[in-house]
């Protein structure tokens, strides 16, 4: 339970003269600041308030006298819910809230993985988390923390599962965007809020302490983070101050086994299609996360709030992934079989095959600041001035060193899809002896990103008189300088020498001639599919990692790291120029109130790109200077149908710039070898940016304080959505399968979205803490290009979430499920015509609480509790099958104290 103060200002300055003229002085120069709960974010619904105020909204009470205080007073689940709706309700904007349950408790424990339960959002998960984050479909997203843009080094967005739950008041999801919010995602806007000292009435604090329990990786794994905050009211004026700390571990585990795309094996058998090589792959790591957060609040007097707040998160990541490659073909090929009624391989037995057991180690690190100060003068009644100053770095260095170990194994069965999975047959030696293996070839990788930007915005705001038209016209402006660069090494593989230039590859150097080299991989997990093969022979990942120089040495007779690659190398600086003005309106349509806002926003980008281009393999420095400016209308308008029923129409321009690794004129190739094509990825410093004609028109009914149904229909015209395509290019007299971006031309997405929540108090004995939400997204989209039609990449057609929730007494609970349809995942991944597409998923996510006192609550949750499988294929499921993935199921006791 936690309680809000709500109220105006205090007046406590007998100075306000004073004061206000130091205020104008530093806003002259630019260094007033205002928070960005104001400043060019329609974060609040209802009027211009502290943020706690806007989280803890409640329905209209009777009028305040100056300077009285009144606590609102809700708990658990149901507060939550109640706020989350209230906040929709009160929007201008087309919106979706989540608010923390109390403080430090937010629904689960992955921020992406909280918004997978809202309509309309899609997620996609990595390494057993939830990661990409895509508003209907859409990855162009835009994410703010307190209203302003947070990135990770050159990337237009920040990893959400960076930003610990535990700190958040809640997170705001606007699918329709106001002229004074910041612009930059087609799809919609997510921002992150955190705590603010002035939130709370007084002294607050709290400990969140949780073991987090991993089936398949058997780790269990501490959690720990905290906050202090504490306000005071003293000679110069209320000053709050708040700091919070986070500490999160996690060591997972995923698995994978796979199928290559099929290739014409015709001369084995007539039509024979089969996949050139298959695999298992089991990823073991550890993801560290420490994250601080500070906010310091002023309040001089009645008509004046400065602050400075900042957060920082340094992300740790070591990990190592298992390799077992097969290579069925590569051997002596003795009978196969294919999948009835289709020219697909079904099953290969071949003997004195070649397989590869290969180890790819990981250890990266990632810190991300940013630091903003701020602040509001209420000029007068009338008038009220905003602005804001932030700055943001971030950095990434990665090494990714990669060994290739060979062996022959005597007898290989595979079948490539046994109920929808690969199953492995090798035997004949064993798999886990070091002394089977030879090295084979080494791959030295490692690269560092970086970004940052300064960012000055100012608001002025004019609140007419009461009666008109015009409720509140703003005018502002913002100024951003942007850099990001990026450089990795040259990619490739360095072959192990034959040591007496005897037959390949058994006169290469054994593994075993290294000391400390060699290790079991990671075992595939049990309860699930079939693999066959359990556990092999791999080089140790922390060998790779704490002792490369001496595996350069081994492979290619220098320690020397492989140098950079100039072919990868990009700085792009980007300065954006934006003024936009808004009006607050409100009159009649006959006998209904209708209020909203209208707005335009105009944008001057200019953005200076620099990389290297490649010819014969000489590189030729590119520097290239463009410009643009987009105008870009919204309007917004919501109609009282009744005092419980709201219509909502909202329409206006949107843009997406492309990312600064998606403009590298440069290319990374890959030559073939036994396990890999000649490939490449790069950039196009062609790319435009995205623009987008969004239409939003809603029916929201609230019949309860924690009580709605809701409807939302959509419509998107973009142009310029920017895909990824894999097509020929010959390089150097070589040809690559090379990966890019591209402007797709005119395309278009709409869709319907359905939402319910309701509490049953009618319902008998302990039933009456029930409650449900319930909401299901439709989605149709299609891009052209020169090709023709297509649907758009990420895009599930169908996709619903059942939460069900329970508040009574010291309890209360949620157990929420979530699925989502098929989707294509990326055209032509196969090869011409095999577009790789990702199958239904569903997930099903639950917690419990009991509130043991006022202090303490205790929490259970489980994630992933139906041991979910990620699978992929090509075109058709039962024939062209590709990866089967699977993710831990984790277990969560979590002790909270506060006071």
């Amino acid at each position: 339970m936690m309680s809000y103060a709500t109220g105006p200002l205090a007046a406590i300055s007998p100075r306000p003269f004073t004061l206000k003229a130091a205020v104008a002085a530093l806003a002259g120069i630019g260094l007033l600041s205002s928070a960005s709960v104001w400043a060019q974010a329609d974060v609040a619904p209802a009027p211009v308030a502290p943020a706690a105020e806007v989280a803890a909204v409640a329905p209209a009470a009777a009028p305040q006298a100056e300077g009285e205080v009144s606590v609102v007073t809700v708990s658990g689940v149901r507060r939550s819910a109640q706020n989350s709706q209230q906040i929709k309700m009160r929007s201008d904007q087309v919106i979706d809230s989540i608010v923390a349950d109390d403080i430090g408790k937010f629904p689960d424990n992955n921020v992406a993985e909280t918004l997978a339960r809202v309509s309309g959002i899609q997620i996609r998960r990595d390494s057993g988390e939830a990661s990409a984050v895509m508003i209907r479909g859409l990855r162009d997203v835009t994410t703010l923390l307190n209203g302003r843009e947070l990135f990770t080094t050159t990337g237009r967005y920040v990893n959400l599962a960076d930003i610990p739950a535990t700190m958040l008041q809640r997170v705001d999801v606007y699918k329709s965007q106001g002229a004074d919010q910041v612009e930059g995602g087609v799809a919609g806007i997510i921002d992150v809020r955190t705590n603010r000292p002035f939130d709370f009435k007084d002294f607050t604090a709290s400990v969140n302490t949780r073991a987090m329990y991993s089936d398949k990786s058997k780790a269990t794994d501490p959690n720990v983070s905290g906050m202090v905050s504490n306000r005071w009211k003293t000679g110069i004026g209320d000053v709050g101050a708040l700091f919070g700390l986070s500490q999160q571990q996690h060591r997972y585990h995923e698995e994978r086994a796979f199928n290559t795309a099929p290739v014409d094996k015709s001369y084995f058998s007539p039509g024979l299609t089969a996949p050139d090589q298959v695999g298992l792959l089991p990823i073991k790591g550890d993801r560290r996360r420490t994250t601080a957060n500070a906010a310091l609040q002023w309040r001089p007097n009645a008509d004046v709030e400065l602050y400075a707040e900042g957060m920082a998160t340094r992300f740790l990541l070591d990990s190592e992934s298992d390799y077992f490659v097969g290579l069925p073909w590569w051997g002596t090929p003795v009978s196969a079989t294919k999948i009835p009624g289709t020219d697909q391989l079904q099953t290969l037995t071949s003997t004195n095959v070649n397989t590869i057991m290969s180890t790819q180690a990981n250890k990266s690190e990632s810190k991300t600041h940013q630091f903003a100060v701020g602040g509001l003068w209420e000029i007068n009644p009338e008038w009220r001035f905003t602005s804001e100053l932030a700055s943001t770095k971030s950095t990434f260095n990665w090494r990714n060193p990669i060994l290739d170990a060979i062996t022959q194994v005597p007898n290989a069965t595979i079948n490539t899809n046994l109920n929808g999975t690969l199953n492995v047959d090798y035997s004949g030696i064993d798999l886990k002896d070091p002394s089977n293996y030879y090295l084979k070839g080494f791959f030295d990788r490692y690269g560092q990103d970086e970004g940052s930007s300064n960012d000055l915005r100012a608001d002025l705001a004019y609140t007419p008189g009461a009666g008109g038209f015009f409720k509140e016209i703003s005018v502002g402006v913002r100024g951003v300088k942007r850099e990001a660069q990026s450089i990795k090494s040259y990619e490739g593989n360095a072959e192990a020498p034959d040591v007496s230039g005897a037959a390949f590859p058994f006169n290469r150097q054994s593994v075993t001639s290294i000391p400390g080299l060699n290790c079991l991989s990671e075992p595939m997990s049990s309860g699930g599919p079939n693999y066959g093969l359990k556990q092999w022979y791999t080089p140790c990942a922390s060998f790779l990692i704490n002792n490369t120089g001496a595996l350069r040495e081994a492979i290619t007779g220098s320690s020397a790291a492989r140098t950079l690659d100039p072919g990868s190398f990009f700085k792009d600086t980007e300065k954006t120029y934006s003024i936009y003005s808004k009006a607050k309106i409100a009159f009649k349509l006959g006998e209904y109130p209708v209020d909203g806002t209208l707005g335009v926003r105009v944008v001057r980008t200019e953005q200076s790109l620099q990389g290297n281009s490649s010819q014969d393999g000489v590189y030729t420095p590119v520097i290239s200077d463009t410009s643009s400016t987009d105008v870009l209308p919204s309007v917004a308008l919501k109609i009282k149908l009744r005092s419980d029923l709201i219509g909502r129409f909202a329409a206006g321009r949107t843009i997406s710039r492309p990312g600064f690794a998606q403009l590298n004129p440069g290319v990374a190739l890959v030559n073939s070898t036994e396990t890999v094509k000649a490939t490449g990825a790069g950039g196009n410093p062609n790319l435009k940016p995205v623009t987008g004609d969004n239409f939003d028109a809603a029916l929201e009914w609230y019949f309860a304080p924690a009580g709605s149904v809701n409807a939302t229909v959509f419509h998107h015209k973009f142009d310029g959505y920017i895909q990824q395509r894999i097509s020929s290019e010959t390089i150097g007299g070589k040809v690559y399968d090379v990966d890019r971006p591209y402007n797709t031309g005119a395309g278009k997405l709409q869709g319907l979205e359905i939402g319910y929540q309701q509490f049953y108090d009618g319902l008998p004995g302990i039933l009456n803490g029930l409650g449900l939400q319930a909401n299901g997204t439709y989605m149709s989209g299609k891009t052209d290009d020169e090709t023709g039609s297509h649907a758009i990449t990420g895009v599930s057609r169908y996709a619903y979430n059942l939460v069900v929730l329970y508040e009574k007494d010291a309890w209360s609970g949620r157990l929420a499920y979530n699925w989502r349809s098929k989707f294509i995942d990326s055209y032509n991944q196969g090869g011409p015509g095999l577009d790789l597409k990702v199958a239904a998923t569903a997930q099903l996510d639950g917690s419990l609480s009991y509130k043991i006192n006022d202090q303490f609550t205790l929490t259970l949750d489980g994630n992933n509790l139906l041991d979910t499988k990620f699978k992929d294929y090509w075109n058709e499921p039962g024939v062209y099958a590709r990866d089967t993935r699977r993710y831990d199921r984790t277990v969560g006791l979590s002790l909270r104290w506060k006071m």
